[in-house]
């Protein structure tokens, strides 16, 4: 049970392109609202990514993050990039329980194509400082961080545009690399 995982060892969750009190999906009334404030007042850190500062994030009072529409895979490679780079991803996992990692890493290093895909490449495409960017990879790599992404059924505005598939991908990939599965770190719709 992802909520029961998220109660009792989530330390911080992303929601990216997520607003679930507003788009409940398949869930009728409120009940969803109850899991968030338990885990507000529990003190779990909560990171809202989305141009749009929407009403979980009012709600919530976590960080806001607003890249430019259409750019939230480039902010997903800087983070990439951070991780690869200073080694704080889970390198049992991605040995053990994926395929193709290699050719991944080599793109986000700039080795296949010569543009490594660092913090300062992504603030160029999303408009968020490469500081930020660098602030987000670190925390979300030092705690049991949960990604909360799309909206129910996984429709967030992030993947309805060109290309958006591109982000929906490195949404796994990114758990991925923080060891998808361990206590606290899941991907939750």
């Amino acid at each position: 049970d992802l909520l029961e995982d998220a109660l009792e060892n989530a330390e911080m969750i992303i929601f990216w392109s997520n607003d679930p009190d507003t788009t409940r999906g398949v869930y009728n009334g409120q009940d969803s609202a109850i899991w968030r404030q338990w885990l507000k007042e529990k003190g779990v850190k909560t990171v809202f990514i989305d141009p749009f500062y929407n009403y979980t994030a009012a709600y919530m009072e976590g960080k806001w993050i607003a890249p430019r529409p259409g750019t939230d895979a480039a902010m997903a490679l800087g983070i990439a990039h951070v991780w690869l780079s200073e080694g704080t991803y889970d390198k049992e996992y991605i040995d053990t329980r994926t395929l193709g990692f290699d050719s991944f890493k080599n793109y986000v290093l700039g080795l296949s194509d010569g543009t490594p895909k660092t913090p300062e490449w992504a603030a160029e495409e999303c408009g968020i400082e490469a500081r930020f960017i660098y602030t987000l990879a670190k925390e979300w790599a030092a705690k049991r961080t949960v990604l909360s992404c799309g909206t129910r059924g996984g429709e967030g505005g992030a993947c309805r545009q060109a290309y958006g598939t591109e982000w929906a991908r490195l949404m796994v990939l990114l758990q991925a690399m923080q060891g998808l599965g361990k206590p606290g770190v899941s991907i939750w719709g």
